[in-house]
């Protein structure tokens, strides 16, 4: 009996399960911010000079150096600033989540990341859908507004934006999934380590 009334029994609850997540949802914030900074870069990066024939007097062709830039197509500017919008998002959202921790203004501080998350891939999907349309009709071009091709004269520039686009539909999903995730992390709060001592 003394023994019993000496000794105390502890049962703890400890769950791996919360830190599980917060490491996966850390390190797939780090593969969006890649995928949206490098479609970034390429995208901001993309430019092409090419001298090509653009009329021929009798039999003598004349000839015009053209350059196709980004900055030519209000599309693709706003796929860059969105995809760099987004990559400043989750740089933040990443710091936040390994020094910030007590930086939680009465609880707000999971529904502010959600509300952060859904308005950042609404921005993504946007802008990378604003660039598909682009480089869409820069492919195939339109024939009934008689709208010409161009990828068959730059293909480089088509090239390079088309892995822009393959990184920032990669973003995308890894920012839905992000999104999904921090909602869930909002709803279910975890458990708290309860230590329950038996006499």
């Amino acid at each position: 009996m003394a023994l019993q009334s000496e000794e105390k029994l502890e049962v703890g609850y400890s769950s791996l399960q919360p830190k599980t997540r917060k490491w996966v949802l850390l390190m797939l914030r780090v593969l969006a911010f890649f995928a949206t900074a490098a479609a970034t870069v390429v995208m901001g990066l993309n430019k092409e000079t090419k001298t090509l024939v653009v009329a021929t007097v009798g039999s003598t062709p004349i000839k015009a150096s053209l350059t196709a830039k980004f900055q030519h197509t209000p599309a693709f500017v706003f796929f860059v600033i969105a995809n760099g919008l987004a990559s400043i998002h989750n740089l933040v959202m990443i710091m936040g989540d390994l020094f910030g921790q007590k930086l939680d203004y009465k609880g707000l501080r999971l529904a502010m990341i959600a509300i952060l998350d859904m308005m950042t891939l609404a921005l993504v999907s946007g802008g990378v859908s604003a660039a598909a349309f682009m480089a869409e009709l820069g492919k195939n071009g339109n024939s009934h507004a008689r709208w010409n091709k161009i990828c068959d004269k730059f293909e480089t520039f088509c090239d390079h934006g088309g892995g822009a686009l393959i990184a920032s539909f990669a973003g995308l999903i890894l920012m839905l999934i992000i999104s999904v995730m921090s909602i869930i992390k909002l709803l279910i709060k975890p458990k708290p380590d309860s230590t329950i001592v038996v006499p």
